[in-house]
């Protein structure tokens, strides 16, 4: 199931409940790429930024991938960077509480930085859940995905600021089967 918004206007809230499985290990399997290329989503939003230049047209995509997410910018229709944070085995694996920052050029970006907090739940799982789930909502674009089989079992990736110069996200990923929760932020930043 893949939720393609329009491109322009208010964007409805986006909380989805999938009917496929719960499909990550754990969080101590998750690696980080900069490389990897697309994987279909389960869902997505499409988010289009301003231009620095007024002619490119960039666009942002949040997407949910078993568990896990991409998100991926776009020039032209022509992709130009991809961050995957998923259980994929060969790619890299997080420094917990430690910022990445890689300088590349992506549609006129120069600077990505990364950053991934574990946190492990002694409380009840559902609610630390469902305050991943209040936490993503508060931002006007956010996708929610919920997984069956497992109560607080979801993955959340919401746009957090969004200017001509600079880009910022953050995604949440819930293993209630070992009770913990990784956050993430990212930026995109432009020449300065």
């Amino acid at each position: 199931m893949t939720l393609t918004p329009p491109l322009t206007g208010p964007v409805p809230t986006q909380h989805v409940s999938l009917d496929v499985a719960f499909a990550d290990t754990s969080a101590q399997a998750l690696t980080f790429s900069l490389d990897h290329g697309r994987i279909t989503p389960l869902a997505s939003d499409f988010i289009d930024l301003p231009s620095s230049d007024g002619q490119d047209r960039s666009r942002l995509e949040l997407h949910v991938i078993g568990s896990s997410h991409q998100v991926i910018l776009s020039e032209n229709d022509a992709d130009s960077f991809i961050e995957t944070f998923a259980c994929l085995g060969e790619d890299e694996r997080p420094g917990w509480d430690t910022t990445r920052t890689t300088a590349g050029t992506w549609s006129g970006f120069t600077r990505h930085q990364f950053r991934c907090e574990l946190t492990d739940v002694a409380g009840s799982f559902s609610d630390a859940a469902a305050e991943v789930v209040a936490r993503s909502s508060a931002h006007d674009r956010h996708l929610v995905v919920d997984f069956p089989g497992e109560p607080g079992a979801l993955t959340a990736l919401a746009l957090t600021d969004m200017t001509a110069e600079q880009v910022s996200w953050q995604s949440w990923h819930c293993y209630p089967q070992h009770r913990q929760i990784v956050h993430s932020h990212s930026q995109l930043r432009r020449r300065s």
